[in-house]
């Protein structure tokens, strides 16, 4: 298993595809957060919930940047026939894809977390940068990193599983792409109450920011809690994964 392990571990730091989403999803959101969340950011929205609402924004680009590193490390074994390799070095195929799974959640936890720390530090630095004052945040950094962590996570395992199942690059980016967005909005419209049933539609519930309170109270726009949203998804995700298992023990190597 260690083997396993350095082998997934070498993959996924030695190509080139790597560093360039990571460089590229770390300018983008040093961008947001900078331009968007601090310098421009409305004088009249500047208040102690300012920080914790860009867990939305932070999570998503976040999660996309993770998805596609690890649709890609499954991806590039087809696209390049070195699944065969990959296969007869290891003596069991559960190992290559438990190694999969730990190499991409332990480097998506690195990445997620780097870029949470400079993302919060950039938007600071953009409402210095245009003169705002930022009054005494209320915000969990505890809760907020888990969350941006979990959801981060939660991505990159759909976009390893869907190269694994699919095994072709192209169809699993556009699968990755389509299904969370056109194909559960379409859903949507005949599935009642779909932040409870359709998986992503619930996972997004994990990064919705809080609202102020106004006089009558807090604004319910939460369709469902951030715990029952990440448990609906990780049962779609679970019973995904054990049916690409069963399919990638089954199946030939190419």
């Amino acid at each position: 298993m260690r083997q396993s392990l350095k082998a997934e571990l070498r993959k996924v730091l030695s190509v080139r595809s790597t560093y360039a989403i990571s460089v590229f999803f770390l300018l983008l959101l040093g961008f947001i957060a900078f331009y968007g969340q601090g310098y421009k950011a409305v004088p009249q929205d500047i208040d102690q919930l300012l920080l914790a609402g860009t867990i939305t924004a932070f999570g998503n680009i976040t999660s996309v940047a993770g998805a596609l590193i690890a649709l890609l490390l499954m991806a590039h074994e087809y696209r390049y026939n070195t699944i065969t390799y990959t296969l007869t070095a290891s003596n069991s195929r559960t190992k290559v894809i438990l190694s999969k799974m730990l190499v991409i959640l332990g480097f998506v936890f690195v990445f997620s977390v780097f870029a949470t720390i400079m993302s919060l530090a950039l938007t600071v630095g953009g409402l210095a940068a245009a003169g705002h004052s930022l009054p005494h945040q209320d915000i969990n950094y505890l809760v907020f990193f888990g969350k941006i962590v979990f959801f981060a996570e939660a991505y990159a395992l759909a976009g390893l599983l869907v190269p694994t199942l699919v095994r072709n690059m192209q169809a699993s980016v556009a699968i990755l792409f389509i299904v969370p967005n056109t194909l559960e909005q379409l859903l949507g419209l005949v599935v009642k109450d779909p932040a409870k049933w359709l998986p992503f539609t619930a996972l997004a519930q994990v990064v919705e920011p809080p609202v102020k309170a106004g006089p009558h109270g807090g604004i319910p726009v939460n369709p469902v809690s951030p715990l029952r949203g990440g448990i609906t998804y990780l049962v779609y995700l679970v019973a995904g994964w054990l049916i690409t298992w069963f399919f990638f023990l089954r199946r030939d190597a190419n």
